[in-house]
């Protein structure tokens, strides 16, 4: 597993000009062949957009998710999002990612150990069943 942490906010700013729109992301998803609720995609820029210019700074992201304005509430949507290569299974980078964005300050295992603990079956990733788990094993 000699994969690189993943940060999703970099995935998403494709052209890499420090802002994240709607299309970025929604591009970001169709890019990997996966559908996309548009107006899910714009309630969470809308929740993340401070200064009201409908795209979202690296520091309005990272205040959104430290300050709970992006909540992942549906583990099978939070599962799309972390699964960022899109093969079905989250990976120790993925998961790092993950604990990065969304657990700051919140979760202090590290995501090695979340992952051995939580994958059930083995093989080295986490399935949906097993994010699912996770996620409300984190919520208590």
């Amino acid at each position: 597993m000699g994969e690189h942490p993943v940060d999703i906010f970099d995935l998403w700013d494709r052209d890499g000009d420090g802002l994240v729109s709607v299309e970025d992301i929604t591009l970001g998803f169709r890019s990997q062949g996966r559908d996309v609720d548009v107006e899910a995609v714009e309630r969470m820029v809308a929740a993340a957009d401070t200064n009201g210019d409908y795209l979202v700074s690296r520091a309005e992201f990272d205040a959104a998710v430290v300050g709970g304005r992006i909540e992942v509430t549906d583990a099978d949507a939070a599962f799309e999002v972390f699964d960022v290569n899109g093969d079905g299974r989250i990976s120790v980078a993925e998961l790092e990612s993950m604990i990065r964005h969304i657990g700051a300050g919140r979760i202090d295992e590290p995501a090695a150990s979340l992952l051995a603990a939580a994958d059930l079956d083995g093989d080295g990733y986490l399935s949906p069943a097993e994010f699912r788990a996770l996620l409300d094993f984190l919520s208590r």
